[in-house]
């Protein structure tokens, strides 16, 4: 199966309506909802360009059969090669299922408040242009959280161990609405020092020339991937939050390119080291 990406507009979440509702994170999605999107669409952007593969299966299908490990909650754990897993990060470029993490939507007046409820570091702290993106401190965590700037909110990136603290934050703050993301969307985090070489071929390693933070919005068969230029790994990284309904075929192209699938495991361990985890 071929496709392209087409860039939409940046710092725009075509993906995604939002309400004040709460849904379950805990388990990954056997059925993943799909529906219609639009988006105003520019160059063609070509992933196949990386490798044209023919892909049948979700992304739960093809990481078992890439001979992934599995917690009770069918997130991914290792591939079986943990340590290789870690080499490929801190050295070559992996490729990372984070969909463990939690993605979440907030927009309306009482969002920059909200987010300043949310953070430890709040002092000074705003909500910058649309397109941009910063790090917080989570309160009552200390785990670092990557905050995505939109025109009428923002989107909050949140390590597995402060899902439930920032949602009951937010699920308390007037003025604002928002929505857990994860029963629609995968995080992919694509990061080492040779992901500039891997993403060279397609539009995506644009991204990489903007600021840490900033983020684009591209499409592809007519589902969102946004992109956003990350450094958590402390080396370069994009993150891919993506359509469930997409999320299979995106994988597959991205190893079977040559990059390493990585679990959990390795990439947890490497952010506890760097104290943006906490805890075992």
């Amino acid at each position: 199966m071929s496709f392209t990406l087409a860039r939409a507009r940046s710092g725009s979440f075509a993906c995604v309506s939002y309400a004040k509702v709460r849904v379950s994170h805990r388990k990954r999605s056997s059925n993943p909802r799909r529906h219609a999107k639009t988006f105003v669409s520019g160059g063609d952007i070509d992933l196949d360009a990386l490798l044209p593969p023919d892909i049948d299966g979700d992304l739960e299908s093809l990481q078992r059969e890439s001979g992934a490990v599995v917690d009770d909650d069918g997130f991914v754990l290792n591939f079986g090669a943990r340590e290789e897993e870690l080499e490929a990060i801190k050295t070559a470029v992996g490729v990372i299922d984070r969909s463990d993490w939690g993605l979440i939507r907030s927009s309306g007046p009482g969002a920059p408040r909200a987010l300043t409820a949310i953070a430890a570091n709040h002092d000074g702290l705003a909500l910058t242009p649309a397109g941009s993106g910063f790090e917080i401190k989570v309160a009552s965590t200390n785990d670092t959280a990557q905050v995505y700037c939109q025109s009428e909110g923002f989107l909050i990136v949140v390590p597995p161990s402060s899902i439930d603290a920032v949602a009951n934050v937010l699920e308390s703050s007037p003025e604002q609405n928002f929505m857990e993301l994860n029963d629609q969307c995968a995080l992919l985090t694509v990061v080492g020092p040779q992901c500039a070489d891997v993403l060279s071929k397609t539009g995506l390693v644009e991204v990489l020339t903007d600021a840490v933070g900033a983020h684009r919005v591209f499409g592809l068969e007519n589902r969102p991937v946004v992109a956003a230029h990350t450094r958590e790994f402390d080396v370069s990284g994009v993150n891919l939050i993506i359509d469930e309904a997409i999320a299979g075929q995106v994988w597959a192209t991205i190893t079977r390119a040559g990059v390493i699938p990585c679990g959990s495991q390795a990439s947890d361990e490497i952010l506890r080291g760097l104290g943006r985890l906490q805890g075992a």
